[in-house]
């Protein structure tokens, strides 16, 4: 610790001690605060650890007193950091939220003085977006907190990082691992690479170009009106001149019914002299039309054209999948609705045709359920309170004012839901909403339990517990996967089952007044703790006195037997993650994850994501299909686009289970999980043969049951629509084209060396594509995407600088002279001489920019 007076002695200090632990009054302005941290240490070896310093600091003309507490969130700080300070606590409270209380004979603090302490914590930290964020300061007993504003931290560089991972292999992206991983790309010819994404079955480029001016004239066969429609009205974006719909067959643009299409979802589409899109059912018609804008020239979606310009081509397509999802957590940190409806525009133009919806977690519930109102008016608010009991804490940085927090605080309405599910259907996608249980509900507990002491208070007791979702004598100790307490509902009591079955009629009814069919429901069922239940009167009770019942882990099965049944009553499909699925059993001597065959006949849906390489559960998801459950393959190490797309320290995101850029997840193979990825998440090569020995291969059964695949955005670093649209974007292209195209045939090449060499070769076509057309129409499409371009990759060598970009088509300017490259920079087009201080950017041909790639002698 460290204390700094510019004047005071001694005596006067022990004084103020005194004195402040007198008064609770505080008249103190919390604009003449300031606080920093400071990053003292940071290893990886021999063990994980950091050490950081924070300085409080009085710029006022009025004492401090020690009657403050410092709230902060943080994802990456232990539940018990060490404090190195005997006047200072620093408190996990609950998932990512800290506070720092100053303890007895902390100093008050005068004009001009600082008081420093430090602490350390069991983890190295990746990334400057890891510090401390949300930083807020509460005085006395006000239940009002105050943004400290003037906070700075420290940052991490890139030789800091370095050095601290010196003797691993932890992928550092400095601009030379940047040029080596870019070192088999190329520029290529716009007819040596597919012309849409994703890649369609098959296609062949006719001769010359189709040019459409003054009037299209679109005709479509019976039950292909809507999709005529929408086809008239995307082309309008694009297009100056007149667009009509017409009767005759004779049109500029043709919709005809193919009966012999059987997949519902196959489409043709032909530029000649004429376009055709034939396809057998509406929803194949639909995806024709997504081709045909995806042929567009990019240079119409900037701005409408009078001439619309197409190579000819013959285009026969269908889907791999049936399943294609897009998974959008919108608890841990919300989403308007306008910003969904986007989402659901870039969905259905890359052909994924499953919504799934998070709606509820920890940290947030955001669906309106009428005659459960304590859900929004509690569930969908967070700032900062004493006890979370009017709304909850305040976490991942969503500030202290509920009413000024439009990440934490949020919820759609009824009618707000009915329209995100119109909209969806007139895309062709389903919208399976997600309410998990029994835990990650810790938001729904707390709203319950404010309805619980307001119905007491009025004397409704049957009313109050009829829907409460806890044991009040529950002293079960347990911290769940993201540090939470208490976030597991007591299934041990009915009125959790009608809480629960409450909730789905009102989202029932949702789907119903919408005019929406719904057909699968998912129950989330992950990351249950360990300790639940395990010290709760009420559980142990109904252990006791239910046959059948033994333990707490009978507590699973019961759960999911009545969840299903009440499901199925509805003639809905019960679906969760991968848990819902397993159960853990002895085996060998060793305690080991299984299928679970109570439910391997029932028509579950399993989400498996957890196949990260070496963790062992590589093969998850094959036993279970091969057990008889339907399986979604949802890989975290390839498809979770919460992952930072790389190590460096400014791209922000998780890192728990690797990282995970566009050709992280164009590389997957969902049916051979073992072979999708060449490195673990420390960087270390991937021995695919040893990763598959003992591990469980599909059978044919097991294979018909994997029925697509799905890609997740989880949302706990995700703060605003800017944020999510950069997290996703271009990493997701890859993974569309794993969604919709067949398995490359790379990917049946048995030789290791080959089958890179071939993988290579299709993915510098596929870089290609995103880098000539998709980027630069990404940040025009549906008004615009916030499209996260890469930095440089750079080289020296022999006196002479070369670069490359991870998607050809990309610009790379640089400058030497120290300043930093703009638009009108010098563009990179053969390696230059190499004499001192060059900055290299990328830039988009609408002129935004990557992160700057810097390289001195």
């Amino acid at each position: 610790m460290s204390f700094s007076s510019p004047y005071l002695p001694g005596f006067l200090l022990v004084l103020m001690f005194a004195f402040s632990c007198q008064s609770k009054s505080v008249d103190f302005s919390p604009s003449d605060i300031s606080l920093s941290w400071e990053l003292e240490q940071n290893k990886i070896l021999p063990e994980q650890m950091h050490q950081a310093k924070f300085t409080l600091s009085n710029n006022g003309n009025s004492a401090l007193k020690p009657e403050w507490e410092i709230y902060f969130n943080t994802i990456f700080l232990s539940v018990n950091p060490q404090e190195l300070d005997s006047l200072v606590t620093v408190e996990h409270l609950s998932g990512d939220f800290f506070r720092i209380k100053p303890k007895d004979g902390f100093p008050v603090l005068e004009k001009g003085e600082t008081y420093s302490f430090s602490y350390s914590s069991d983890n190295f930290l990746v990334k400057n977006s890891h510090t401390p964020t949300g930083l807020y300061i509460v005085f006395g007993d006000s239940e009002e907190g105050h943004p400290i504003v003037d906070f700075t931290a420290s940052r991490i560089e890139i030789q800091d990082q370095l050095t601290a991972i010196a003797g691993s292999n932890l992928p550092i992206p400095d601009p030379a691992f940047l040029f080596e991983k870019n070192q088999n790309l190329s520029l290529l010819s716009p007819k040596d690479f597919s012309p849409i994404i994703p890649i369609p079955k098959s296609y062949i480029w006719g001769v010359g170009e189709l040019v459409l001016s003054e009037t299209i004239s679109i005709y479509a066969d019976a039950g292909f009106e809507k999709e005529a429609e929408l086809l008239k009205e995307r082309l309008s974006s694009f297009f100056n001149g007149k667009i009509e719909i017409t009767s005759s067959p004779d049109a500029s643009i043709s919709i005809q019914l193919d009966s012999s299409k059987i997949n519902e979802e196959a489409y043709s589409l032909k530029v000649a002299d004429i376009i055709e899109i034939s396809a057998g059912n509406p929803k194949g018609a639909f995806y024709g039309i997504q081709s045909l804008l995806a042929l567009l020239p990019v240079s119409s979606y900037s701005s409408q054209e009078d001439k619309l310009a197409l190579h000819k081509i013959a285009i026969e397509d269908e889907p791999r999948f049936e399943y294609r999802g897009f998974f959008l957590d919108v608890a841990r940190n919300f989403q308007s609705k306008e910003a969904v409806l986007k989402i659901l525009d870039l969905m259905a133009f890359y052909k994924l045709n499953v919504f799934h919806f998070n709606l509820a977690n920890d940290e947030g519930w955001r669906i309106e359920i009428p005659d459960l109102p304590e859900l929004i008016e509690v569930g969908s608010k967070r700032g900062h309170s004493k006890d979370e009991s009017q709304f909850l804490w305040p976490y991942y940085a969503s500030g202290p004012d509920k009413d000024k927090s439009p990440n934490g605080t949020g919820f759609y309405s009824v009618e707000d839901f009915k329209q995100i599910l119109q909209y969806a259907k007139e895309r062709h996608i389903e919208v399976i909403p997600e309410i998990g249980a029994p835990g990650h509900s810790r938001a729904a507990i707390i709203a319950m339990r404010k309805r619980y002491h307001d119905k007491m208070k009025s004397g409704d007791e049957s009313g109050a517990l009829e829907y409460l979702l806890e044991d009040f004598g529950d002293k079960s100790e347990y911290l769940s996967a993201q540090n939470f307490r208490g976030n597991t509902i007591c299934i041990c009591q009915e009125s959790a089952f009608t809480f629960y079955e409450k909730v789905i009629d009102e989202i029932l009814t949702m789907y119903k007044e919408a005019d929406v069919p719904i057909h699968t429901f998912h129950t989330g069922g992950d990351e249950v703790p360990k300790g639940a239940w395990t010290n709760s009167p009420v559980c142990e009770k109904f252990i006791a006195e239910t046959e059948g019942m033994k333990t707490r882990n009978d507590l699973q099965n019961y759960f999911y037997s009545r969840v299903s049944k009440m499901f199925e009553e509805k003639g809905i499909q019960t679906a969760g993650w991968e848990e819902i699925g397993q159960m853990d059993i002895h085996e060998n001597g060793n305690d080991v994850i299984r299928p679970n065959p109570v439910f391997a006949d029932k028509g579950f849906r399993a989400y498996a994501w957890n196949a990260v390489a070496g963790w062992g559960g590589e093969d998850m998801a094959y036993q279970l299909a091969n057990a008889g459950y339907e399986v979604i393959i949802c890989n975290s190490s390839n498809f979770y686009f919460d992952l930072a797309y790389n190590m460096d320290l400014d791209e922000p995101g998780h890192q728990w289970s690797g990282f995970v850029d566009m050709k992280t997840a164009w590389r997957t193979v969902p049916l051979n999980n073992f072979i999708s990825n060449e490195k673990d998440m420390y960087g270390n090569p991937i021995d695919a043969e040893s990763l598959a020995k003992g591990k469980a291969k599909l059978t044919a059964e097991g294979k018909e049951n994997i029925k697509g695949v799905s890609g997740q955005l989880w949302s706990e670093t995700v703060k605003g629509q800017e944020m999510m649209e950069y997290y996703l974007l271009p990493k997701m292209l890859g993974y569309v084209e794993r969604a919709w195209a067949q398995d490359p045939d790379w990917t049946a090449i048995a030789n290791i060396d080959q089958r890179k060499t071939a993988m290579e070769k299709e993915w510098n076509k596929f870089a290609n594509a995103v880098g000539q057309k998709e980027i630069p129409r990404l940040e025009y499409l549906f008004g615009g995407f916030n499209v996260r371009l890469p930095k440089a990759g750079t080289l020296v060598k022999e006196g002479k600088l070369f670069a490359n970009v991870d998607t050809p088509g990309l610009s790379i300017r640089y400058t030497i002279n120290g300043s930093d490259p703009t638009i009108q920079s010098e563009i990179y087009s053969a390696p230059i001489p190499f004499n001192g201080n060059v900055k290299l950017q990328v830039f988009s041909s609408s002129g935004k920019s990557g992160g700057i790639s810097e390289i001195n002698k």
